[in-house]
């Protein structure tokens, strides 16, 4: 049996067990903790979307779609829509950005009169207006293709202007220029600082 009998070795291994119960006690539940915010953060719907919603937040982004169609008014009226693979509308829901337009069309009167292909289109519904940064392709009904760069449509005046320069095709003749204003209520083109080849029918 030892110097000691067993009633005191068992009182001995209780004070150390007590001892050290608060650290094994602190131990077991910090480890549960750890494991429970990394599961919930996996599988809770939220959890996993953290990171996303917080982004979003940061860049403005209010609503976001995908494969989805807008149409635009102006005074009730149809004056464009646009088909695009994503389309982001932000926080204060003054600007909607289209990026990959799958189908893009200017309306005036109800009927489509161009047709629009392009990256990225924003509209600023506070001003009323369609912008495309970068190249677009716009092709006018009954009228030439145009590759032109940094365009803005004013649906309420039918106008289409391009400032970052422009190129025409029809009828076999190209046409370069450094600005475009398109007015569909005069149904007119004019182009600043021409220069091209004019193709002349046999």
């Amino acid at each position: 049996m030892g110097i000691f009998g067993p009633s005191l070795c068992g009182e001995m291994l209780a004070i150390k067990l007590k001892k050290w119960l608060p650290w094994i006690t602190g131990g077991v539940v910090i480890a549960a903790l750890i494991w429970a915010f990394l599961y919930l953060k996996a599988l809770h719907p939220f959890g996993a979307m953290e990171a996303k919603l917080k982004q979003d937040e940061l860049s403005g982004i209010g609503l976001f779609f995908r494969d989805a169609n807008i149409i635009g008014r102006q005074d009730g009226k149809k004056v464009w829509s646009f088909r695009a693979k994503s389309i982001e509308v932000s926080r204060d829901r003054r600007l909607v950005t289209f990026q990959n337009i799958i189908n893009g069309t200017l309306i005036k009167d109800g009927n489509v009169i161009a047709s629009l292909s392009a990256k990225k289109v924003i509209y600023d519904s506070l001003i009323g207006k369609i912008s495309a940064p970068g190249l677009s392709e716009v092709k006018i009904v009954n009228g030439p293709t145009l590759k032109v760069k940094n365009i803005y449509w004013n649906g309420q005046k039918s106008k289409l202007v391009c400032t970052g320069g422009i190129r025409a095709n029809f009828d076999g003749s190209t046409l370069e220029g450094e600005r475009l204003t398109a007015d569909f209520e005069k149904k007119e083109i004019t182009i600043n600082k021409v220069r091209g080849t004019i193709r002349i029918p046999d």
